[in-house]
């Protein structure tokens, strides 16, 4: 099984690109059955953690893009999944800038966003993907392609919030599984050398740079995706 959680404001499924390469044969989705689970029908952390409980999952890999990497870290700090492998895309390891941690957004920044969330979320979701496919050589594809969740704006801003206030200072990655992290070079969301603080950290921590890539390397080289994924389930 490999359980995958998309990024803040995107639909559940978007990661199913990663799959959409043709190599994957119908043995492979036999053998490897894709969850994608939707976080943001949840209004708390707890609720989401309470659903993943009683779900049962027994994921051998898990992938989460943004957000999505930050809720499958807590997922395996908890002890709630026990995956053989963590492939996170992106995620920050703090959001918003502050005394820890200065290679993140300024609180102003945030609360710009946050304020036009709340004023026009549609119109700044679109404003998001713009940003996520900036420095991108797919840039226009990528902006033109994300599948953005604009239903449920009252959750998505209790999810807003909470990048604003987890931290991973606060997880003890001890005894964390293997590690694959992909890094787009150009992200303009998360600032690229926040890896270094999970690296320092992962004991078992494998580094992907993406060049002329934002913040959704999986969109950026669907090979390269597809080959990393394959390695792993080998």
């Amino acid at each position: 099984m490999i359980l995958l959680l998309s990024g803040w404001g995107q639909k559940f499924d978007s990661l199913k690109t990663i799959f959409k390469d043709p190599a994957f044969d119908p043995i492979f989705f036999e053998q490897n059955p894709i969850i994608h689970f939707d976080y943001s029908k949840f209004s708390s952390t707890e609720d989401f953690f309470d659903s993943i409980k009683k779900e049962k999952l027994n994921p051998k890999i898990v992938i989460g893009w943004s957000l999505g990497g930050q809720l499958a870290i807590r997922l395996i700090e908890k002890k709630i999944i026990a995956p053989k492998s963590l492939i996170l895309i992106a995620p920050p390891f703090q959001m918003v800038k502050n005394e820890k941690i200065n290679t993140a957004m300024s609180q102003k920044t945030y609360q710009e966003f946050y304020n036009n969330f709340i004023s026009s979320p549609s119109k700044t979701l679109k404003q998001f993907s713009i940003l996520t496919a900036m420095n991108d050589k797919h840039s226009k594809e990528i902006a033109r392609n994300l599948d953005i969740n604009d239903k449920n704006a009252e959750n998505l801003r209790f999810w807003l919030e909470e990048l604003k206030n987890f931290t991973c200072f606060d997880i003890d990655f001890a005894n964390f599984p293997k590690t694959i992290f992909l890094q787009g070079k150009g992200d303009m969301i998360v600032h690229p050398n926040q890896v270094n603080y999970f690296q320092s950290r992962i004991q078992n921590f494998t580094l992907e740079l993406f060049s002329n890539c934002g913040h959704a390397p999986h969109l950026n080289d669907s090979t390269r995706i597809k080959n990393i994924l394959s390695d792993e389930l080998e």
